[in-house]
């Protein structure tokens, strides 16, 4: 059974790992952005440019923690990273 999945947990392995988080300071800067998409599921992005090099850079240090790692390209929208625990 998957067990619930916080989108802090998934902020602090990327921020442990040395990527910034877009959402902390005073002001915007890049980097990544999580949000719960369900108890399980966290969806994150990137925001700046070379988005899909950060989101690679993401997706390999989440694979190493142990988690499910999707890439989602859906029409119309830009790509993002689905997580969730195995």
């Amino acid at each position: 059974m998957t067990s619930c999945l916080p989108a802090f947990l998934i902020a602090d392995n990327l921020r442990d790992a040395g990527h910034a988080d877009s959402t902390k300071g005073t002001c915007w800067r890049p980097g990544f952005r999580v949000t719960q998409a369900s108890p399980r599921t966290v969806r994150l992005w990137h925001d700046g440019p070379d988005e899909q090099q950060h989101l690679d850079a993401y997706t390999r240090v989440l694979l190493r923690k142990g988690y499910f790692v999707t890439v989602e390209t859906p029409k119309g929208k830009r790509p993002r990273v689905r997580v969730t625990r195995p």
